[in-house]
Formats: C-alpha cells, structure tokens, sequence
C-alpha cells in the first residue's frame, strides 16, 4: 500500500537575495530573461499527469499513471512557503500497480508548506503531512519543488554559492550552473540558448535506488503577465517521470497568507521508541508500525516477514529481534512484493547476513538497483562490503525444522503486483500478506485493496489453506472471516476483469 511518497533532497530555505554575480554573467542573463526580479510570488496551474514513485507494477515498468484534471502551486519565494493543490483520478485500466488504485471519482490532495512546518489539508481539516509520517521529510519535499523551478532555482543561485560553466549537454553546448546550497545539497541546472533554465537536477539517497537523480525538465516557453514561464514540466525520480503537466496560466505576486494552522503548530511529531513485539502465537511475534514486519522463530534460525519503511526501520526491528530471542541468527528476510514500502528494509538484513527471499522475477531488479552507488549515504550493507544473497519463489517454497512449518506461496494474477507473495503457517493456521486485503477500522467499512481482494480469496480457497487468523502488513490482525465477509460484501465493487 503507498503513502505518498515525494522524493526530493534536503534544501535549505533559502532567503531571497539581490543579485550577487557580476552583471553580464549567465545567471544575471538567465535571471533577466525570465523575469526573475519581478517575481517575489508565483501561481502556476495546469493539467496533465502524476505518477506513484516505488509503486510500479514490476521491475521493468514506469511508476503507476494518475491524470491530473487540475493542478495549481502557489509558491512565496520570499517566505519559501507554497501550497500544492491538485485533484488526481484514475486512468490506469487496468489498474496495475500501487497508490491506493482504483480511485473512483477524483482525490483532491492539498500540500501546505510555510515557517519550516508542512501540513495537509483533508476536507476543511488541516492534519499533519502524509509522507512516510516524517514532518522532516514533507518540509524537503515541499521545499525542493520550490527552488526545483525556473525561477527558484535562479533565485537560489543569486542567494547562494553558484559557478556557470559551459559544458556539453544532450549533444550540445549549454550553460550548466551549479549551485550549492548552504546545507551543502547541490543542484545543477541547463540554460537554453535564450538563457532560459530548461533542466534542473539534484541528487539525493534513496534505501532501494541508492545514490538518484531527481531532475526536472521544462520547455515551451511563454510570456505569462511580464515573466518567462515554461508550458510544460516535466520531473522524474529513478529514471521514470512522477510529474508531467501542461502549464495553461502563471500569475505574479498574487497576494498570499499560509498561516501555519494553531492545531499543527503545536503537533509534535512522535518521538521514537524501541518497537515492542506483539506476540500472536508461541514464537510467532508482530513488530508494529504503520508497516508490520512479522518475526517467526525456528529451532535454530529466524525468519522476518518483510522490511517496510527504510533501514531505520530495519534497525529497530533487528535490535528488538535481538532482544526477544538472542543468539539466533535472522536466517531469511521474505519479501511479499518490490513495492519500495516494502522493500526498503531489505538491504539491512542482509548486510546481517540474511538471505532475501523474494519472487524469482525480482531477482534481477533487486540485483541491478542494489549495484549503483551509494555515496551519499551510505547504508549497513554498503559499509559492510558484504554481497547480497537471494532465494527466488517459483510456486512455492516450504521451511522448516522439523517442527514448525512456513510455506511461501506465490499467487499470481494480482493487479498490484505479479510477484505477490503470502506466508502461511499450517500448524499455526497463520496467514501474512500484504496489500491484497488491508482491513479497514469496523468489518462494515470497504477494506484497502479492494480491487484483489476476490482474487486473494480465492487463492487461498484453491490452495485449501487452513487459515483462522490473518496477519495484514498494513492494518490490523483479522480472521479468515473477516477475509470471507469482506470478499463477499466489498468484492463485487471491482471494475475490471482479469
């Protein structure tokens, strides 16, 4: 299941300043030509599409497409606040991959930023920022697409420490100026021959991508109300865009007032605390979050079920795995799907030595992301020197000790993805899935991945699963009830056929 996920790099808000450069050098050309000086704000509206980073339908295809009928940012450059107000619908049919699909209707999603503090807006309700439930992350991810435009980005090298050079580019020699922020991030960006910026780049560390391009591209040119605006902007994060839209109006210096709502200036992100297992069944244990891993022990080994949300995560899970039940190895770390939610832990079990099982169609994914750099931060595996070690599931694959049993089934067929793992304990009667069947709060409420749940049903039923309690990787613990209500009374809401 996503959350929506903005990748961008950890910039500074900085301050809107005169120029500094010397006059008749590429910036001050570039800043002349756009108009740059008589913007201190900026609204910009479209429509065209976005796109769920780390939520393709497999390896080889592009994050899932979501149409935009309306798309309006507001930026103050001078305060470095915005609002990013869009309304999304869908368009993939059928709807493969993840990012909540299908949306009926259209999603409108509105993104505050404004003194350093981001915010949401969810009907008439100002609630905390929905990226990886990390404030930190919203306020850099808000930030970048401010300086990430034409305008914010000249601004930026006005106010920071930029050099022009001239270099070849796409076959041609272009104008490159670099830029480096006070918090040491870099940006580079392109000048057309009519000074105008035309591509903007930085970089940034990603836990399943490693060191990534996040860069923006802009064409099409036009004069909106005395300034240079691009009609088109294009950005992509990991190879494949996540934003693409048309630009059909720009207004400047529209008067603007983002108040920081009273209720989020005084949220307090929660402080994080060691994870404390839940235990379902003897040597069966959750470890909670918004994401579960699932630990499951063995005579003289381990097995964790999924590595959601990043090595920090990981640690976490890993230190009170270690607590729990010391002096056994996690032998295998099984990864349900390759959506990044759930893949971005994996790398730090490996690096203790854990072997990754996964669908055997992941492999070669996991092997090409996994083998580029990772020189901005590196992670435990890459300090380690370590290489990774994978098991494909082609079907099924069964572990045991003699004892307990865990069988690793592959159903496929699935519209989120086409490697889809489950974990079944026969002894246990303990199913572990993810994103086929996310349990609302009340059995009466229409459960996440309601467009598989039929299908994830009746997996279970051909393979004669005996199943009493369901494990979610998103959502609460359930029982094969729930599993059999749901399916019967939300299954006929899906709009596609197989």
């Amino acid at each position: 299941m996503m959350k929506r996920w903005l990748i961008a790099p950890a910039l500074a808000l900085l301050p809107v300043a005169p120029a500094v450069t010397q006059e008749g050098s590429p910036i001050q050309a570039a800043a002349t030509a756009l108009g740059a000086a008589k913007v201190q704000t900026i609204q910009f509206s479209g429509r065209g599409s976005d796109f769920i980073f780390g939520q393709a339908y497999d390896g080889s295809s592009p994050w899932p497409r979501f149409t935009l009928p309306s798309y309006v940012i507001t930026i103050d450059y001078a305060t470095s606040s915005m609002r990013d107000d869009r309304r999304r619908a869908q368009v993939e049919n059928p709807p493969l991959g993840g990012g909540f699909q299908p949306i009926t209707g259209e999603l409108r999603q509105i993104w505050m930023l404004s003194n350093g503090v981001a915010w949401d807006v969810a009907g008439e309700n100002a609630v905390p920022a929905a990226v990886e439930r990390d404030l930190r992350t919203a306020v850099e991810g808000r930030t970048a697409q401010i300086w990430m435009t034409p305008h914010g980005f000249i601004k930026a090298a006005l106010a920071g420490q930029a050099t022009p050079r001239v270099d070849e580019v796409r076959g041609a020699k272009k104008t490159v100026i670099t830029v480096t922020t006070p918090t040491k991030v870099k940006l580079e960006g392109v000048l057309n021959d009519q000074h105008l910026v035309e591509h903007i780049e930085t970089w940034l560390s990603h836990p399943v991508i490693g060191d990534m391009v996040y860069e923006a591209d802009f064409s099409g040119y036009k004069e909106f109300a005395g300034v240079r605006f691009p009609t088109r902007i294009v950005h992509r994060s990991g190879g494949y865009p996540v934003l693409d839209v048309t630009i059909t109006d720009v207004r400047t210096n529209v008067p603007v007032k983002f108040d920081v709502p009273e209720a989020i200036r005084q949220a307090k992100a929660p402080a994080p605390g060691p994870i404390v297992p839940e235990r379902v069944f003897d040597g069966v244990w959750i470890m909670p979050g918004g994401a579960k891993s699932v630990l499951v022990e063995f005579r003289d080994h381990l097995i964790v079920v999924d590595a959601p949300d990043g090595e920090a995560r990981s640690i976490a899970v890993i230190d009170a795995v270690k607590k729990l039940v010391p002096n056994k190895p996690i032998r295998y770390v099984i990864n349900t799907h390759s959506h990044f939610d759930h893949a971005s832990g994996l790398r730090t079990y490996a690096a203790e030595g854990a072997t990754v099982v996964t669908h055997h169609g992941n492999i070669p994914y996991f092997e090409q992301v996994w083998s580029g750099p990772r020189t901005i931060d590196p992670d435990r595996l890459a300090r380690s020197g370590r290489r990774a070690t994978f098991e494909g599931v082609n079907g099924s694959r069964t572990f045991s000790d003699g004892v307990r049993r865990l069988v690793v089934y592959h159903y496929a067929g699935n519209f989120h993805n086409p490697g889809m793992l489950m974990v079944h304990l026969p002894k246990e009667r303990i199913l572990i899935e993810a994103d086929s069947f996310t349990p609302a709060a009340t059995n009466d409420q229409a459960p996440g991945g309601v467009v598989n749940l039929v299908h994830f049903y009746q997996a279970v039923e051909r393979l004669r699963l005996p199943v009493e309690q369901i494990i979610p990787i998103h959502g609460r613990l359930v029982t094969m009830d729930d599993l059999r209500t749901a399916a019967a009374n939300f299954g006929n809401t899906q709009l596609w056929e197989r």
